[in-house]
């Protein structure tokens, strides 16, 4: 049986394992016991219980102890001047509410309040302010600007700052980041009034963010504000809500635009200098022809002139050698046939353009020719052909 059950296991104090019956009830506060304790306490705080030097010593820690409080206060008092300036902070100190000091980051000391009070801006980190369109539909939009041409848009945009003079920074407005934002949404609105609606939504963004980051410094450095703005990001720039699907049309129709446009572009730039390749070609040929002729008739009217000159001097000969010539270059391009005086029989020589002259002679002699091939037949049978020369050979027998 379990040690729990009253009748189990024989042991009749009915004891659990740690000595203790179950049911067993605490034990008595001891009340003299109590009581004795308590008169002890009396007799050391001058209660009267104990005799001689004892209680004298008590009534003296007595009257000490509140000026031993005292004492404690006033150090933890003179302790609380101690401050620490961290890594990134500087720490403006004040007393009376005037400006005494700046300390450096490390461990300092200031007199106690109220006499002095320090303030620990962080100088070395980038404070970042989102403005602009914040998304709420039903509330007053400050993100939404009117552009050069007419249109509404939605802008949103971020400024990074740091703080360059800590007591400018604290001293000069009663909220400083107010001011930064009164400063830039007044220099973004003042750009986006003076620039496009395409210009904000394509090339010109970054010419944006820096006019308005100079702009914005300027105004705050009138102000003494104590910061020095790093940067100005334009994150959204997009038009109002209830017109946006039609503003989507007219951006698509104006991308189609550009489209055809660049591709029109490109066709120019691929048949314009051929064309202008092949202008060129035929100026060059006509300016080579030209040359060509104009030597020609120079050259013939020199040859001419020569031939006049030798004339005058001696007309037979020239004249001679003008028939020679004349005959060759005919003779030289015409197919020849040789027949006799009486018109028998007939000799025909088909001989290529440009072939050397040949020497022809009488039947009774040989003939002589270059030609590869001479055929003999009947005049008739040439009808067909051209005309040839016919050139009578005297002297022939029948």
């Amino acid at each position: 049986m379990p040690w729990s059950d009253p009748g189990g296991n024989g042991n009749k104090n009915d004891n659990n394992p740690w000595g203790r019956r179950p049911n067993a009830q605490k034990p008595v506060f001891d009340i003299q016991k109590i009581t004795q304790e308590l008169k002890k306490l009396g007799g050391i705080f001058g209660s009267g219980g104990d005799r001689g030097g004892g209680s004298k010593m008590n009534r003296k820690w007595l009257q000490l102890l509140p000026f031993l409080a005292v004492a404690i206060l006033v150090l933890f008092w003179i302790a609380s001047g101690i401050y620490v300036v961290g890594p990134d902070e500087e720490g403006v100190v004040l007393r009376f509410g005037k400006e005494v000091g700046i300390s450096q980051p490390g461990l300092h000391y200031r007199l106690p309040f109220p006499f002095e009070r320090v303030y620990l801006p962080k100088v070395a980190q980038s404070h970042r302010l989102v403005l602009g369109y914040g998304g709420a539909a039903d509330s007053l939009n400050p993100g939404m600007m009117l552009t050069a041409d007419g249109n509404v848009v939605d802008i949103r945009f971020a400024v990074q700052y740091r703080i360059t003079n800590a007591s400018h920074y604290l001293f000069a407005t009663t909220n400083p980041d107010q001011l930064i934002s009164y400063g830039a949404e007044s220099a973004m609105r003042e750009l986006v009034g003076r620039s496009n609606i395409d210009d904000l939504l394509t090339s010109s963004r970054g010419a944006i963010e820096q006019q308005a980051q100079q702009i914005t410094q300027n105004l705050l450095n009138r102000y003494h504000a104590g910061v020095t703005i790093n940067s100005v990001q334009l994150l959204q720039v997009a038009p109002p809500k209830a017109v946006q699907p039609a503003f989507t049309e007219v951006t698509t129709a104006r991308e189609d635009m550009e489209r055809v446009r660049n591709e029109a572009q490109a066709y120019a730039s691929s048949v314009i200098p051929k064309a202008q390749g092949e202008a060129g070609a035929m100026v060059t040929n006509a300016e080579g022809y030209k040359q060509q002729v104009v030597d020609r008739a120079k050259g013939d009217s020199a040859r001419f002139t020569d031939i006049l000159q030798a004339y005058q001097k001696n007309p037979k000969v020239v004249s001679e050698r003008m028939y020679l010539h004349t005959m060759q270059d005919i003779l030289s391009h015409t197919q020849k046939v040789i027949i006799e005086s009486k018109g028998q029989p007939v000799i025909y020589l088909h001989m290529p353009a440009r072939t050397p002259t040949m020497a022809v002679k009488s039947p009774t002699n040989s003939v002589a020719a270059t030609a590869p091939a001479v055929s003999i037949s009947s005049p008739v049978a040439r009808t067909s052909s051209p005309a040839p020369l016919q050139i009578p050979i005297s002297g022939a027998s029948s």
